[in-house]
Order: structure tokens, then C-alpha cells, then sequence
């Protein structure tokens, strides 16, 4: 509960100095624009915030993403370590602040090791993390900075996670190169501070994981 209100005190902080998209509130929208913002307000963690008040500038476009994060915060085949996983490669490789801050203390929940956060926080493959870990780490890595994947990779991801989760995990990464897109777009950002839940840019471009 606490980690959910901090949370939604970012997200209205960091509403505050959206330059580009003006924070919206319940009582701005109409019609299916606010259909859309009181699933919003009832479904996601932080409300309206975030990419949430980005998306509804297009309710066509913020409905089936919202159904897409139901999906993968209740229903993926994939378990909820692996989804915050991708969800934290996604974040890093698209230098996404924002949801690296939201989504890394949902992983340390979820039982991923701080040591392989921090590995991937520095865009290193996290060579301890567990073996479906290290699978999900290098599908989504190599999808990421190569827009395809290796044979090998392919086979380790199929093996780890099976052909439904090899599918949810590239949607997943897809979709979250969306939020990180609309994010960055948009000029929003995590909190500028130090610590393995704020996100630091990368100076140079991390290498691809080994085929």
C-alpha cells in the first residue's frame, strides 16, 4: 500500500511539469474520452498520471493498451518476475525514467535480485540472475537493440518459456516500447536522484548480448 501511494504522489508530481501534454482530470473529459479515464482511475496504479494522461488524447489508441496491461499484470502466461523484468529491459533500453522508478520496486516484489537490476540498470546481461531471467533478459535485449533474434536466443527463450511466453514476451516489449515512446515524447521523466530505482542515462550504447 505504501509503495502504491508513493507511487501516485510521483505520478501527480511529475503531472505537474508536463510541458507538452497538460495534466487532464476527470472532470476535463467527455464522451469516451471519459469512459477511458474512469477505467483508468479504477485500473491502473497511478490514476491519470504518466503515460495514462498522455493516452487519453487518443482513447482508441489508450483502451486496447489498457487491455493489453491487464493482461500482463493478471492473465500472461509469463510470471510476474519475467514481466517486470522485460518491463525494466523495455525501461532501459529506452532510457525510460519514469517507468524504471514504477516498475522497479514491483520487481524486487516480485523476486528479482537486486544484483541482476542492477546489472541491467547498467545495460549489462545479469550473467547470475536465474535461468528464465537470463532467457527473457537476452530475447528482449537482442529484440531491442537488433529489432530480430538469433536462432539460439529464440531456442533458449522457447525452452525457458515456452511458445506462449516467447509470444507474450515480445508483445510485452512492444508494448512497453509504446509507454516508453509516448513517455519520452512527452518529456516525462523519473525523479533526477541516486539509487537503484532511478534511472541514469547511459553514456554509451550497451553492447548486444552474445548469440
Amino acid at each position: 500500500m505504501r509503495t502504491l501511494f508513493c507511487l501516485f504522489g510521483f505520478a501527480v508530481a511529475v503531472a505537474a511539469q508536463q510541458p507538452r501534454f497538460p495534466q487532464l482530470k476527470l472532470e476535463d473529459t467527455s464522451g469516451e474520452q471519459k469512459a477511458l479515464a474512469e477505467r483508468m482511475l479504477k485500473e491502473t496504479r497511478v490514476g491519470l498520471g504518466g503515460p495514462w494522461n498522455i493516452m487519453l488524447r487518443s482513447p482508441s489508441v489508450g483502451s486496447p493498451v489498457m487491455d493489453l496491461y491487464n493482461y500482463f499484470r493478471f492473465n500472461s502466461s509469463l510470471s510476474t518476475r519475467i514481466v517486470e523484468l522485460g518491463i525494466l529491459v523495455t525501461a532501459r533500453e529506452w532510457q525510460s525514467s519514469y517507468e524504471w522508478y514504477i516498475h522497479y520496486p514491483l520487481a524486487v516484489q516480485a523476486g528479482v535480485a537486486a544484483d541482476t537490476l542492477a546489472a541491467v540498470r547498467e545495460g549489462k546481461r545479469p550473467s547470475a540472475a536465474q535461468p528464465d531471467e537470463i532467457a527473457a533478459y537476452d530475447f528482449s535485449a537482442e529484440l531491442l537493440r537488433k529489432h530480430e533474434v538469433s536462432s539460439a536466443v529464440f531456442a533458449s527463450a522457447r525452452k525457458s518459456l515456452g511458445e506462449q511466453g516467447v509470444v507474450d514476451l515480445t508483445a510485452l516489449v512492444g508494448t512497453y516500447v509504446a509507454i516508453g515512446g509516448l513517455l519520452n515524447v512527452s518529456e516525462v521523466g523519473g525523479p533526477d536522484k541516486n539509487g537503484p530505482e532511478y534511472l541514469p542515462k547511459l553514456t554509451a550504447p550497451a553492447a548486444a548480448p552474445p548469440r
